[in-house]
């Protein structure tokens, strides 16, 4: 019985097929993430601030912001987050008939959130993010030497997006923006809206144990 040997040119084609294809998969396996808990904190700026109208004056965005928290990676794709977010501070003045209002609006914010995770190459990630936000704002008002606050609650929706650079095997930067649904709009019993909304530009570490 006759057997057609393989020419040596196709043998050769062969073994570089499965050359690249082992390559590849070395490729894939390097970007795949170990799953594990994380730590991570942010600083940025809130540009929301009170929006200018009749009476409204010296009105002042929300400015520099700061957030702590810890996270859990599941594999390369997916991850969730707990946090503490402080918004900063607004600020505006109240002018009536006969006195000037200064007023301040602080707000914070327990947070939850789900995040998808991209990978792009071995050191760098995009990802996106949508959130629960336990928000708490103090409205606070001082006129004549007198002052008064009053505190509220309510649970807002974000979205976000960002991107991550790996330094080390453990340690990572990241950058995001994420937009919140303003508590303050949500909870004024006018129909309009009297914030600029809350826009948040983060950058911060994080640390993979």
């Amino acid at each position: 019985m006759k057997i057609n040997a393989q020419p040596p040119t196709n043998r050769l084609k062969m073994k570089k097929l499965i050359i690249a294809s082992i390559l590849g998969l070395s490729a894939v396996t390097a970007h795949a993430a170990e799953s594990g808990a994380y730590v991570f904190g942010n600083l940025g700026y809130n540009t929301e601030k009170v929006k200018s109208q009749e009476g409204i004056t010296d009105n002042k965005s929300a400015g520099g912001i700061w957030e702590v928290g810890a996270g859990y990676r599941f594999g390369s794709y997916f991850a969730t987050e707990v946090s503490y977010l402080d918004f900063g501070k607004m600020q505006y003045s109240a002018v009536g008939e006969d006195r000037k209002t200064n007023v301040s609006v602080p707000m914070h914010a327990e947070r939850l959130a789900l995040v998808g995770i991209l990978p792009v190459s071995e050191d760098v990630e995009l990802f996106g993010k949508v959130s629960l936000n336990n928000v708490h704002a103090s409205i606070k008002g001082e006129a004549g030497g007198v002052s008064a606050s009053i505190s509220k609650r309510k649970v807002m929706p974000g979205i976000g997006i960002g991107a991550s650079y790996a330094i080390t095997k453990n340690f990572a930067l990241r950058g995001e923006y994420e937009y919140i649904k303003s508590a303050v709009n949500s909870m004024s019993e006018d129909s309009k809206d009297v914030t600029s909304g809350t826009n948040l530009f983060k950058l911060g570490v994080s640390y993979q144990f």
